[in-house]
């Protein structure tokens, strides 16, 4: 008996261990996919999936609800402004602007070119391109505002930017992953797939940088089309090796783990 109390003890502080250096997003079910109930604090994660699967709200729902929480997040968009990202997640009943007021969310918007050029241009100075642009940083982070959350929306939008530049956008994403690892923060990345993926992002590149990638699904079954969510692959974070269904709702994303989800009809 005090064999199996010791046990139990034993397995209680390995899971309040595990809990303290994960980031619980706060989507209904979704942390629940992993053992020790989160992902894995400093850990750079690709959103992938096609059109329809909800990466975006995905990303922008654990935002929201971390800053609910105290935290610090910053979105950063290449594609959307800000004022349509505000009113994206206005929809779902979401009340940013005081998180945007008192400087617990930052939502920026960047046009790819402005990066690639500053990075790849016409630099002023000495030295090649690719050496002076070690020395500028991916993103500008405000000074004295440290995120626990960096959201790039999305990663696909530089890789067509830069479509004629595949050495330059290896250079950058090498940078990216660097930067976001001496940061601390925990990065979502966001990437365009086929409805089905064979991979994971445009370039391939990406999913080798990653930490982690969890991959959005929207099925066509029969006559209606399901939404489902898989881990692929998580650093550190033990969690389940299936696909779970996924609603998109008048609320935001919530995921059912006890729910698998096959891929055909």
């Amino acid at each position: 008996m005090d064999g199996n109390n010791t046990q139990i003890n034993e397995n209680i502080e390995i899971g309040n261990d595990r809990k303290e250096g994960v980031l619980k997003t706060e989507i209904r079910g979704f942390d629940e996919l992993f053992s020790g109930g989160g992902i894995p604090k400093g850990n750079s994660v690709l959103v992938a999936g096609g059109p329809g699967t909800g990466k975006s709200i995905f990303c922008r729902q654990i935002c929201f609800n971390l800053v609910s929480k105290g935290k610090k997040c910053m979105y950063v968009s290449f594609e959307e402004s800000k004022d349509r990202i505000i009113k994206s997640m206005e929809k779902f009943g979401w009340d940013i602007h005081r998180f945007i007021e008192n400087g617990d969310l930052l939502i920026q918007k960047i046009n790819p070119l402005d990066i690639l050029r500053m990075k790849f241009g016409s630099i002023g100075g000495s030295g090649s391109a690719t050496e002076l642009s070690y020395k500028i940083k991916p993103l500008v982070i405000p000074k004295d505002f440290q995120p626990d959350v960096i959201a790039v929306d999305s990663l696909s939008a530089i890789i067509e930017a830069s479509v004629t530049k595949d050495k330059n956008y290896r250079i950058y994403l090498q940078q990216l992953f660097s930067f976001f690892e001496e940061t601390g923060a925990t990065s979502f990345l966001i990437t365009e797939t086929d409805p089905i993926p064979s991979r994971f992002s445009e370039s391939g590149i990406e999913e080798f940088l990653a930490d982690g990638i969890i991959v959005l699904y929207n099925f066509q079954k029969e006559n209606f089309r399901e939404n489902a969510i898989e881990i692929l692959k998580m650093r550190d974070g033990k969690h389940q090796k299936r696909i779970v269904l996924m609603e998109i709702t008048n609320e935001g994303v919530i995921v059912h783990p006890e729910r698998s989800i096959s891929t055909t009809n």
